[in-house]
């Protein structure tokens, strides 16, 4: 008879040494690559749902780790006066109200808009390459009505001596006044509530709407966030999770 005997404690020591190193390495590893997998197809998706989004929409898909086993892919939020992610693009997940954007509300604290209306570019509006109106445009209506920064006199704020020439103009440049029609004002039976730009040259004179004011605006569903990432993570993770098995718990990490 011939006995066999096995020392298994060298075996323990390498399961336990996979169970918590090795394995949790690569489930993290499958982790990270579908996570940037949804990132990627995301930013299709964008393309698809949006007409031309800006790089600045584009680049506000992050993938963050929040916890070690745990990445998240969503939209980052940077603190901005003019534009914040968040906003327009939770609206075009979910659908809804548009919230008031910041420039909205700095027109509604001066007085220049009422509360409950929001801005849309008017017919004269300057558009950036995206069709969207140009912050420039923004800044100078907030900066005429002393909305660009709280306190009026800031050097953000236009001041009276610089609207004066601006109406005034030269010879070689228009001359030039904001003014706001307020909804139900006298102005308002003709002309619809907005903001305009009344230009003079020679005799001459013009005003062009620059913002036109709208009770509310709303949002259909566009955006597939949710149904894209659902797919793509039922698709990819357990290939993901095999190839970095394979790597770092079977090859040993190399």
């Amino acid at each position: 008879m011939i006995t066999i005997q096995v020392d298994t404690k060298a075996t323990t020591r390498y399961l336990d040494d996979v169970q918590k190193k090795r394995i949790p390495i690569a489930t993290q590893r499958a982790l990270l690559k579908t996570a940037q997998a949804v990132k990627d197809a995301e930013l299709v998706e964008m393309g698809r749902a949006f007409d031309r989004p800006t790089r600045w929409t584009l680049g506000s898909m992050k993938v963050k780790a929040t916890t070690k086993f745990e990445v998240a892919v969503g939209i980052l939020d940077p603190d901005g006066y003019y534009k914040r992610a968040n906003y327009y693009l939770g609206t075009q997940i979910d659908g809804g109200a548009r919230k008031v954007k910041a420039f909205e509300r700095a027109l509604q604290r001066m007085g220049v808009m009422p509360g409950g209306w929001m801005a849309v570019p008017g017919e004269k509006a300057k558009l950036d390459s995206y069709g969207n109106q140009s912050a420039g445009e923004i800044k100078q209506v907030l900066s005429w009505f002393n909305a660009a920064e709280p306190t009026a006199g800031s050097t953000q704020n236009m001041t009276q001596a610089t609207r004066d020439r601006r109406r005034k103009g030269t010879k070689k440049k228009r001359g030039f006044e904001f003014f706001a029609v307020i909804p139900g004002s006298r102005g308002a039976k003709n002309l619809r509530p907005g903001i305009y730009r009344r230009t003079s040259f020679g005799f001459g004179k013009a005003i062009e709407p620059i913002m036109i004011f709208i009770k509310s605006a709303g949002y259909q569903k566009r955006f597939n966030f949710r149904k894209v990432a659902e797919t793509v993570v039922d698709k990819v993770f357990d290939s993901h999770f095999r190839t970095a098995f394979q790597r770092d718990v079977i090859g040993g990490g190399q």
